[in-house]
Formats: C-alpha cells, sequence, structure tokens
C-alpha cells in the first residue's frame, strides 16, 4: 500500500496582528481547529514559545507569537471552538501561561487512542503513521524555536505536526462514539484542563511536599515545615522562572525540615546552622525562609503522608499484584489501555489506604469514571471492614 508524504503540506506564516485577529473571527466559525506549540525550556521554569501552529479546513497556519501583541482574539476563539491536541498536557499549561485560561473544549488525541485501546502514549507520528497511513519526520524536534527567521524545514516540520489532526480527530471521535467512551474520554480531557489551571493556583502548591519521596520519613513537626518550605519554593520559581532544583534541590528542603523540626520557634540565624544543607542556597534566603516560616497563615490544610511512597509489606504485596491483575482483566473488557484505567502508584495508594483503614480512599484523579468501573472488582478483592 503506497503511504502519502508529509512533504507537501501547505502553511501561511502569520505575523500580522491584523491578519491574526482576522484569520481567529474565520475559525471562530468551524467546530474545531488543530493546534500544536513549538517551545524551549532548559533554563526557566516556564516555557518560551517560539511558535503556534494551527490546522483549519482551509489549511495551516503558523503564528509566530514574538510579532503577536494582543492575544484577545485567539483567547475568545480557545472559548467557543473545540480544540484539537496531541498529548495535551505541556500545551495547555503553556496556553494558561499566555492567554490566563485553558481550552474550554479540548480533544486530546493521544488520550483518544488510549481509550480506544491503541496505546497509552502513543506518539503522533505513530499516530498518524496508524490511522491516516502517511510517514512524518521528526528532524527538527530539539530545534531553536526562538530564533528569527526560522528556517523552511523548522517551518515544514511545524506544519507536518498539525496537518493530521483534524482527520485524526474525526477519525477518533467516531471509534469513540461507536464505543460508547466519549463521556468518560471527556470528563478526562476536563480533567487535564483543570489541572493546567490548579497548577498556577498558590492553594495546590501547599501539597507540592507530597512528591519528595522521602517525606514520610519525617516526623509531623517536620512534615509541616517541609509543606511550607515546598510552598515558598513553589511561589520562588515561578516569581524567578528558574528550574525547581536550580533554585533548591529536593534533599536540602527535607534537610533543613528535618533540622528545624528540633526547635520550637525558627529564626534567620538557626537556618543559617543547618547542616547538610546547600551552605550558598541557606546563605542566600536564609532570611527570607524564616520571613515566610513565621508569617503562613494558620489555616493551612494539615500535611499529610503520601502512600504512593510507603513501602508495602508481603500481605500488601500479595494484594497489589491480585489488584493489578484485576485492573488488567478490567482494562481488556472494556477495550482500553491497563495503565488509562489505573497506574501501579495508584493501586499502590489504594492497596496501602486499605490496610491501614479497612476501606477504599480513593486518589482524587481515580475518581469519576474509574472509580465507577474499578469499584465492584477492588472492593471483591478488599472488602470494607466492620460496615
Amino acid at each position: 500500500m503506497h503511504r502519502q508524504s508529509a512533504r507537501d503540506a501547505k502553511y501561511e506564516y502569520v505575523s500580522d496582528q491584523a491578519r491574526f485577529a482576522e484569520l481567529c473571527e474565520a475559525w471562530s466559525e468551524l467546530p474545531a481547529i488543530g493546534l500544536d506549540t513549538e517551545f524551549i525550556r532548559t533554563r526557566t521554569f516556564y516555557a518560551k514559545v517560539g511558535l503556534l501552529q494551527l490546522a483549519a479546513e482551509s489549511g495551516c497556519f503558523l503564528v509566530d507569537p514574538l510579532s503577536i501583541s494582543d492575544w484577545a482574539p485567539f483567547r475568545r476563539l480557545q472559548s467557543e471552538t473545540q480544540v484539537i491536541i496531541h498529548a495535551a498536557g505541556e500545551d495547555i499549561g503553556l496556553l494558561h501561561r499566555l492567554l490566563g485560561s485553558a481550552p474550554a473544549n479540548l480533544f486530546d488525541t493521544q488520550l483518544a487512542a488510549a481509550f480506544l485501546g491503541a496505546g497509552f502514549s502513543l506518539s503522533y507520528r505513530d499516530l498518524v503513521s496508524r490511522f491516516c497511513d502517511a510517514e512524518l519526520r521528526k528532524s527538527e524536534t530539539r530545534s531553536n524555536w526562538l530564533q528569527r527567521p526560522l528556517s523552511s524545514s523548522q517551518l515544514q516540520y511545524a506544519a507536518d505536526d498539525v496537518r493530521f489532526l483534524l482527520e485524526l480527530r474525526n477519525k477518533l471521535d467516531a471509534d469513540l462514539r461507536r464505543k460508547n467512551a466519549q463521556d468518560w474520554f471527556a470528563e478526562d480531557c476536563r480533567r487535564l484542563r483543570d489541572g493546567a489551571e490548579q497548577d498556577e493556583n498558590p492553594r495546590s502548591w501547599l501539597s507540592s511536599y507530597l512528591q519528595i519521596k522521602d517525606h514520610n520519613s519525617l516526623d509531623d513537626r517536620s512534615l509541616y515545615l517541609l509543606q511550607q518550605l515546598c510552598h515558598w519554593r513553589e511561589r520562588e520559581i515561578r516569581s524567578r522562572d528558574l528550574p525547581r532544583n536550580w533554585l533548591v534541590e529536593d534533599k536540602d528542603l527535607s534537610e533543613l525540615a528535618r533540622y528545624l523540626g528540633k526547635f520550637a520557634s525558627i529564626s534567620s540565624d538557626r537556618i543559617r546552622k543547618a547542616p547538610w544543607v546547600n551552605p550558598k542556597f541557606i546563605k542566600r534566603f536564609a532570611s527570607s525562609l524564616a520571613e515566610f516560616l513565621t508569617q503562613q497563615p494558620s489555616d493551612s490544610p494539615a500535611p499529610r503522608r503520601n502512600a504512593r511512597f510507603a513501602p508495602l509489606d508481603h500481605t500488601q504485596r500479595g494484594m497489589l499484584k491480585k489488584c493489578r491483575e484485576a485492573v488488567g482483566k478490567e482494562a481488556k473488557r472494556i477495550e482500553v489501555s491497563p495503565e488509562l484505567l489505573c497506574r501501579k502508584k495508584q493501586l499502590q495508594q489504594i492497596v496501602h489506604s486499605h490496610s491501614l483503614t479497612g476501606s477504599i480512599d480513593w486518589p482524587p484523579e481515580m475518581r469519576g469514571w474509574r472509580q465507577d468501573v474499578l469499584a465492584p472488582v477492588l472492593n471483591r478483592l478488599m472488602p470494607v471492614a466492620n460496615p
């Protein structure tokens, strides 16, 4: 069978504000547009957007964000028209930063493929090969997208990356409807969109300490301090636009929390005496840390321990194995990728919570259709104690 090539993809390069607004107005009449972004994030916390690629029925459009100052037309567009993105996580985070909002109606083609059992993290290139019978090149993956002018090969690569999104959406959406899985898919797309908004909510930063693996080894006082230190770091990396570990590494925050937990009060002098912590970090931020830790509001939620990182004993490991087998069977029954239904780390949390309380504490990302599907299965394996 002859496979088509994307080499002849046509595109318009858009660097004029008036033309951009005109196109956004025209696109708002469409049921959907395809979108991708090219960006660089090597020395910053936030990605630096170098190009926006859009696919409409009339062709591909490459928008130069360095030449656009008014994003209001595009903000209105993404609130009215379905936006098709492949593996949307980073892109919607970038859009939220650029526009102050994420697409109201998102269609993630990678996620759709997982709901159809095609693979949990299928690449755009593989998805196009499988569903559109076309081959794409990936020659410009690590290009400098902030350079100007962009090369012809960069522009062609960028156009190729959205050329098939409309076709993919039509085929995947039809398959989702035949499978009657469109509601589950829409729920996960909303979760992706809401996640981008939640990431910039300062209240959510109070949970960032849960990503530090050794937090479970701290006593309650030190765990509270780690929660506050990680909150401080989330604030600082955004205001300074620095990668998280460039400001301070996880291990330094853990050691500082462990040390300060021994004392009833905190001061900059005490922080400066902390052993096993990067001295350059301490010297630079001791005063800022002391001020932050002594002025935290009393309504901060009490820290908890993440069962994801809690070691399982022999009995719990046996139950985890049974649960993974049950999840695999259920995923096969409903014809979705097993990782989409439940990841190992989520099952570990479920098993650990049941062993402690006699009931299942469903992780937030498991609530909704996943809990509906798995609750009958896991409740048989792990019945509620003393109902």
